[in-house]
């Protein structure tokens, strides 16, 4: 399909700008493109032999500025447009606010120590992460990590921090909460007593019912993040 130059479109949930090619970079066009490392080149989409307005072009992922806020009962988030230079433009986010708090992931700052213990870690924006190393020569960022993003993995450099070249985006490493499970015994309120705790089995929750004698209901599972 081919996109004007200039035009904002989405693609698996992201936006993106079609841009002119810059002529300067005609040997490494493909590195500045957003899709190349997406979906791959596809060369009928942006090389000006096959477009009718023989221009090239390239595709650039657009940067969101702030966070997302709402108006008139709809959703929205600014975004940072390649053309024309330092111009934005709000984009209406298809999510409900019940949907937007479901899919924040509680993300905790970038832990190193527990980074180094084994601990998951993920982007800024969500994406699975697995750390290769802590400890590249020669390079004054010495993480690398491997970024899933569309069933491909990437690799990026951090600092100690996190950071992807030591400054703030959505490539940062953040920890990422573990999930946990348990089992508990629900009993009859009228019983006025606090539950026991938290089982690491169904099988030792069921245990200790015989040995405290309450108005049991029943044992079920619960799952929290930590």
């Amino acid at each position: 399909m081919e996109r004007k130059i200039g035009e904002i479109f989405e693609y698996n949930g992201e936006w993106y700008q079609c841009v002119k090619q810059p002529k300067e970079f005609d040997d490494t066009v493909c590195n500045l493109c957003a899709m190349s490392k997406i979906k791959g080149c596809e060369i009928d989409e942006c090389s000006g032999q096959y477009r009718t307005d023989r221009e090239s072009v390239i595709f650039k992922k657009l940067e969101k500025v702030g966070n997302p806020y709402e108006y008139m009962d709809r959703f929205y988030q600014k975004y940072r447009l390649f053309f024309p230079i330092n111009e934005t433009v709000n984009l209406e986010i298809k999510q409900k606010q019940e949907d937007m708090e479901e899919n924040k992931l509680n993300l905790k700052p970038f832990d190193l120590e527990a980074a180094k213990l084994g601990k998951p870690v993920c982007t800024r924006d969500g994406r699975k992460a697995r750390i290769i190393c802590f400890d590249m020569k020669g390079d004054i960022c010495p993480m690398v990590a491997a970024v899933e993003e569309n069933g491909v993995e990437y690799l990026y450099r951090y600092d100690e921090k996190g950071l992807n070249c030591y400054k703030e985006s959505n490539e940062d490493l953040m920890m990422l909460p573990e999930k946990k499970e348990g089992w508990v015994n629900i009993y009859q309120k009228e019983q006025n007593r606090f539950p026991e705790g938290i089982f690491p089995s169904k099988d030792k929750a069921i245990e200790s019912i015989s040995e405290i004698g309450r108005k049991y209901i029943d044992t079920v599972k619960i799952e929290w993040n930590e």
